[in-house]
């Protein structure tokens, strides 16, 4: 019985450590646009974006009311891969943007990025806390 116990008390230790190391990457990945949006500035995502995020809000909200954690699982890593893959493909701009060499579509492209990072990071937190708060029941 101590021994379950003791499993079970690292298990959450390393649930925790896990999303605290995920959202400390993600934020020093968001650090680097700081300065790139003036106060108050909104940035509109394109359409097809949108609809994307509004089908995946969708399945997430399916999901979890339906309990399959693997498929949320599967659902949280197609989702950093797509962070993954922005982060890679800005890479460039974002380089130029910390230089102060960007040029304006650089800027423009950055933007965009950053908005959709932001967003998608929404999500992934959303799909951590729905399995830390399914393994904890």
């Amino acid at each position: 019985m101590e021994a379950m116990i003791v499993y079970w008390c690292l298990d959450r230790m390393l649930q925790h450590y896990c999303k605290f190391a995920f959202l400390q990457n993600q934020m020093e990945v968001l650090k680097r646009f700081e300065g790139l949006m003036g106060p108050g500035e909104k940035y509109a995502l394109p359409e097809i974006f949108m609809s994307e995020m509004l089908e995946l809000n969708s399945q997430l909200f399916e999901l979890e009311n339906s309990g399959d954690e693997a498929a949320v699982l599967q659902l949280g890593s197609r989702i950093s891969g797509w962070m993954q893959h922005l982060a890679e493909d800005v890479e460039p701009a974002l380089a130029a943007f910390e230089n102060s060499r960007a040029s304006q579509g650089q800027i423009t492209l950055l933007k965009e990025c950053f908005v959709k990072l932001k967003y998608l990071l929404r999500i992934q937190q959303r799909i951590s806390t729905f399995a830390t708060r399914d393994k904890a029941s």
